[in-house]
């Protein structure tokens, strides 16, 4: 489901024991399969609206934006040299809309069903892994809070599911099958969820089509006044956690207080830290008081889920 407005009338229920282990996941989690992040991704964003003659220029035509916007977005974000598209559009709003289609341009085209079955190094097996034996012993399988927008780790599951469990082989929708919160909202909806429109996924889609699919997502500085429907599902299931997970996360200061790190508690907060230099790492244990216990940060997501002791089961 792509994102939407948290209302009063949302609620979510949780089961006894189903928000055991709750998985927060950064879009460094699915960097394995080449979907890039932070400076890289501007650096494919510039790349691709510098030449107006491309074809990613021409599909943002294609989408209805005019050419002296792509152009002033392309000077903008070039000269601004941010470290991420969310601060860059944080800073310039009113480039969210041409922003979030330059996105989509790039992720969906990152999107491989060949690279996605690949098992070196790829921590979604060491997760299906974990969720069969969860699933054959009758326990909950971890709940997924994702900031990502890509839908990699969606079709992984789905296929999973749908094709070793009878049970789930007319799965309509992930969720039918385990809890997965996109908290920015999702590119589109895939070719075996119930929906009016579909896509399938990695597969060339035509500009409309895209920008459609751009719809679906949410920059972060879009839920000041309305953090949103999943959001607020995943505080909750992060407060009835025994443990918290983060993979490939980068500890925004503003996605942290939007997970109310000022509450959290001693013991029950883990994750990775690639790349994370040391004064980053000491501002972060201060911001969280030492509340979470990180990885060293030459260790990627696979090597962390095969040696961290807050993973064994």
């Amino acid at each position: 489901m792509t994102w939407q407005p948290y209302k009063e009338s949302s609620f979510v229920h949780f089961k006894r024991d189903e928000c055991r282990v709750v998985l927060v996941l950064g879009a460094g989690a699915s960097a394995h399969l080449g979907f890039p992040i932070g400076a890289d991704l501007c650096s494919r964003i510039i790349s691709n609206t510098r030449n107006s003659q491309s074809e990613p220029y021409k599909g943002l035509l294609y989408m209805d934006f005019l050419d002296k916007d792509i152009t002033a977005f392309h000077e903008s974000i070039e000269k601004s040299f941010p470290h991420s598209i969310d601060e860059f559009l944080s800073d310039r709003p009113e480039f969210i809309e041409i922003g979030r289609a330059a996105i989509a341009q790039i992720l969906i085209g990152c999107e491989d069903e060949k690279r996605l079955r690949e098992r070196e190094r790829n921590w979604y097996g060491l997760l299906r892994d974990r969720i069969k034996a969860e699933v054959l012993k009758n326990q909950f399988s971890p709940v997924i809070v994702t900031f990502s927008y890509d839908l990699s780790l969606d079709k992984f599951l789905y296929d999973f599911f749908s094709s070793t469990f009878p049970r789930y082989a007319k799965l309509k929708t992930l969720e039918e099958a385990i809890r997965i919160f996109h908290v920015h909202g999702r590119l589109g909806h895939l070719d075996y969820e119930d929906s009016q429109w579909c896509r399938s996924y990695g597969k060339s889609i035509s500009p409309i089509e895209l920008r459609k699919a751009s719809q679906g997502i949410r920059v972060i500085s879009e839920l000041d006044n309305d953090f949103g429907r999943d959001m607020v599902f995943a505080q909750k299931a992060i407060d009835e956690a025994e443990k918290v997970i983060f993979l490939g996360f980068g500890y925004d200061d503003l996605n942290l207080d939007r997970l109310r790190v000022s509450s959290w508690k001693i013991g029950k907060f883990f994750g990775t830290a690639l790349n994370l230099d040391r004064e980053r790492r000491e501002q972060l244990l201060q911001k969280t008081q030492k509340r979470i216990t990180l990885a060293k940060s030459d260790v990627e997501v696979y090597e962390y889920l095969q040696t961290a002791e807050c993973w064994k089961y």
